[in-house]
């Protein structure tokens, strides 16, 4: 799979792995689907999401998401 992302939010805020995280957040998958796609543990996915709302300062996924998509973090 490959995902387009906005090479200023990885060098500046999160990496790689999670904005593919998040892309596949902002596509509906559950935590156990992204870990299957990703080829990672759930615990992992798990993670990687807490890791992301924490850095950003949200509350929760969905505000994350939402700023993932009014910031263009996936071109």
């Amino acid at each position: 799979m490959t995902i387009e992302i906005n090479e200023e939010y990885v060098q500046n805020n999160i990496s790689t792995r999670e904005v593919e995280v998040l892309h596949l957040i902002s596509l509906g998958y559950s935590n156990k689907e992204i870990a299957d796609t990703l080829f990672i543990s759930r615990l992992t996915v798990e993670t990687h999401r807490r890791n992301m709302v924490k850095k950003m300062g949200f509350k929760n996924a969905y505000q994350l998401v939402v700023w993932a998509f009014k910031e263009r973090v996936f071109a």
